[in-house]
């Protein structure tokens, strides 16, 4: 027997397996990616945000030991005792009351500039790169978990479908951009996008991404609403098509059969324009019989014993939790 809801699934046992991995494997990847790109800290206000591009240790290069114009060399300003280090190398040159005062001047030149060795630019990093990388990794993420968390429901259930892998595959990389897209967005009204330095909350902008990556429709949904807000069309044009109105004319049959089936036809125009909600006596018609068109609204409905003894029936059309649209009543004979 075929019947129950485990021999539903649209995927064998070995491919469960090698999903589970999949999945695993691109949940770790990308932890791991966060962690190697974590800067050690965020830098000051004001300052040039580069950062040494070593993975698993970014860290915040001093500004003012960074030298572009020396052949393409970033100075990296390391906290050191050179004293004791200058003295001794020239002390071993000569012992002379001479060459000490020249070790000391030395040692002063080389204290005051506080960098002891130099880093190639091209092996450094900007803050905003780095942030780049973060929010859509934390993106891509969050929406792993959600796919993964889909994806076992599923197969749980009975009712994957192979349909569905494409969704899977892309998701997560529309997600990702979708974190970069959000972060933009805050960047530009709620955070000082002219100052790169220390006033940003990282943690809170690795929330945000991976809450982003999580929850991708809502994300949308919000940025639409940001969209609208502050790109709200205004029409000045007078001869510009407008919404074409909704109308109810007519319902049929004029009398229900008490005993058989109605084939209830609602008449109107641009009746497709809304999403409908249909009451018998206050009872929800199931939608998945309903046929909505332009000019018609179609259901079956068979009287109930409490519709009989009611002794009428109500049909109510609504698109929303207010007042009805549409209201028509049926009086059933004695």
């Amino acid at each position: 027997m075929e019947d129950g809801p485990c021999y539903r699934n649209q995927i064998s046992n070995t491919e469960k397996i090698i999903a589970g991995f999949i999945l695993c494997f691109f949940i770790l990847s990308t932890l791991t990616l966060i962690i190697a790109f974590w800067p050690d800290r965020l830098p000051s206000s004001g300052k040039i945000a580069r950062y040494e591009f070593k993975l698993f240790n970014m860290t915040l290069l001093d500004s003012a030991c960074i030298n572009q114009t020396n052949a393409g060399k970033a100075i990296y300003k390391q906290p050191a005792d050179t004293t004791k280090r200058v003295t001794a190398d020239t002390l071993k040159k000569d012992t002379s009351k001479k060459a000490i005062q020249k070790s000391d001047k030395t040692n002063a030149t080389v204290s005051r500039q506080g960098c002891i060795r130099q880093v190639n630019i091209r092996d450094t990093i900007q803050f905003n790169t780095i942030m780049f990388l973060l929010v859509a990794a934390a993106g891509f993420l969050g929406n792993m978990v959600h796919i993964s968390t889909s994806f076992t429901t599923f197969v749980g259930a009975g009712q994957f479908k192979r349909s569905w892998l494409l969704w899977y595959c892309v998701k997560p990389f529309t997600a990702a951009a979708l974190a970069l897209i959000v972060y933009f967005a805050f960047r530009a009204g709620f955070l000082n996008s002219n100052d790169p330095g220390n006033t940003l909350n990282i943690y809170g902008i690795m929330t945000i991404s991976a809450l982003a990556g999580l929850f991708t429709d809502i994300a949308t949904q919000k940025l639409k609403e940001v969209f609208e807000v502050i790109f709200r069309p205004n029409e000045p044009r007078p001869d510009s098509l407008k919404d074409e109105k909704i109308c109810f004319v007519d319902t049929n049959p004029e009398t229900l059969n008490i005993i058989q089936s109605n084939d209830i036809v609602i008449t109107g125009e641009n009746l497709d324009k809304k999403k409908w909600t249909i009451k018998i006596n206050d009872i929800k018609v199931n939608d998945e019989i309903i046929v909505v068109t332009a000019k018609l609204i179609h259901f079956t409905y068979t009287l109930t014993e409490a519709d009989r003894a009611k002794g009428k029936v109500i049909l109510t059309v609504a698109s929303g939790i207010d007042k009805p649209e549409y209201t028509y009543q049926w009086d059933l004979a004695g």
